[in-house]
């Protein structure tokens, strides 16, 4: 896609220059002040990858900011964006090279959810949710089940649930019989396969436990049920059910135990020759949200910068514009100011929880429950100074921007959906909660 050159004047205060309004960008944050950041990284193979889904994603951007209220309107993406997204690889960011995937890694796959986060947050938030999974599969399952699951497509496609409302689950022999409705099953509407969470029953011989599943495509059925909600209702958080019971082999079937503790290299980490799959998921999971929001952080300065570049500046009798006075520069560089924090702190968790699974795959180091909850409470901090910019841009806007259909009315919606899910840092610092950190049977993910 070709782009006419960008000006580069100074724009933002703190230049130590005049000011001057720079001509608008029709794709913003390639340069400049609104530029995101640099692709940083050791290896030149995932540099290199992830600098091309940043270009894929930079050329979808237009069209996905055109399609966000369609995309409300459908509760998920379009059949269009999703060929796009099969096509350049965004199905394939976390699975395995052995299987043709590009193993980015957690810091690439935050950066480049946060690059389509920039054009539509709900697209960002479906595709993350759905996408994470793979990290999952490959970190905890044995050979056997990636081998079929990611045989059949050559990608993976798979929202998950903890929150089953009336699962049933019955062990046969070689397997489970299992059936269910699970809620709020982000990235279902394109979906593979499903994670459902279920309760293994015990018996005589053996406690029950918590456990994970992998059940396929054609066992069960997506509710036509998202989108009612106040934001993000583009990210095709459809319940799911399985109506009558399927058989689920046991290699499909696995014991969470890996939620906020790793003590001993994970299955991925042998199979793949990458310690990237042998982390702690609380360390990851709530990356994939933040990642969204840092997107929908960048997409929230970008709109204020175009309305500001267009709108008077009130009580001012010159007519100038509020692009022209300082009231509006300041919301415009503390904002970009915290959204690039936000992105810092987002981006750092993946590339420690990297560097934290590296460390237990070649010194036995534990991935412990502090360091994945310090990562975890990381990604909460990172949405908390996303709020806090949205907040100001929202106001700095004025009354306008917050009618229906307007941008600036649906990010700070989205912004306040992600800000008010079950998970939040509040609960999560809670010494109550810190106690449930400790058992895997009580899992408080939503």
């Amino acid at each position: 896609m070709s782009r006419a050159k960008i000006e580069t004047k100074p724009y933002l205060p703190g230049s130590g220059t005049a000011f001057a309004v720079p001509p608008l960008e029709t794709e913003p944050g390639l340069a400049g002040p609104l530029a995101t950041m640099p692709v940083t990284g050791v290896d030149p193979r995932v540099r290199t990858e992830v600098e091309r889904l940043l270009e894929a994603a930079r050329m979808l951007r237009p069209a996905l900011r055109e399609q966000q209220a369609d995309t409300e309107a459908r509760g998920h993406y379009s059949p269009e964006v999703h060929e796009f997204f099969r096509q350049h690889g965004f199905y394939r960011l976390l699975l395995p090279r052995r299987y043709g995937g590009l193993e980015l890694g957690p810091c690439g796959f935050f950066m480049v959810i946060a690059e389509v986060g920039r054009g539509c947050p709900s697209t960002a938030w479906c595709l993350s949710l759905s996408q994470a999974h793979t990290l999952t599969l490959s970190s905890y399952w044995p050979l056997a089940a990636q081998d079929e699951v990611f045989g059949q497509h050559g990608h993976m496609i798979a929202p998950a649930s903890g929150n089953p409302t009336s699962a049933k689950v019955l062990r046969v022999d070689g397997g489970f019989l299992i059936s269910g409705f699970w809620r709020y099953c982000s990235g279902a509407p394109y979906s593979t396969h499903f994670f459902p969470t279920i309760h293994v029953p015990g018996d005589d011989r053996r406690p029950g436990y918590r456990a994970w599943a992998v059940v396929d495509r054609a066992d069960f059925e997506v509710k036509d049920d998202w989108g009612r909600v106040i934001g993000m209702r583009g990210s095709g958080s459809n319940s799911i059910e399985i109506a009558e019971p399927v058989f689920v082999p046991d290699h499909r079937v696995v014991a969470e135990t890996w939620t906020n503790e790793v003590s001993e290299p994970a299955p991925g980490a042998a199979l793949h020759g990458n310690p990237c799959y042998s982390g702690a998921f609380f360390a990851f999971a709530e990356g994939e949200v933040a990642a969204s929001t840092i997107g929908l952080g960048y997409a929230a300065i970008d709109e204020l910068d175009r309305i500001v570049r267009v709108s008077k500046a009130p009580f001012d009798d010159s007519g100038a514009l509020r692009a022209e006075r300082e009231d509006w520069q300041r919301v415009l560089s503390v904002a970009l100011a915290k959204v690039d924090a936000a992105a810092a702190a987002v981006f750092d968790g993946g590339r420690r929880y990297e560097e934290y699974g590296r460390r237990l795959v070649e010194h036995g180091e534990v991935f412990d429950a502090g360091r994945s909850m310090r990562l975890n409470q990381q990604y909460f901090a990172a949405e908390e100074l996303v709020w806090e910019a949205l907040q100001s841009i929202v106001r700095a806007a004025g009354t306008g921007p917050q009618a229906d259909g307007q941008k600036i009315q649906r990010y700070f919606r989205d912004m306040w959906t992600a800000m008010t899910r079950a998970d939040q840092i509040d609960f999560f610092g809670a010494p109550s909660t810190r106690s449930r950190w400790e058992s895997e049977a009580n899992y408080p993910r939503s």
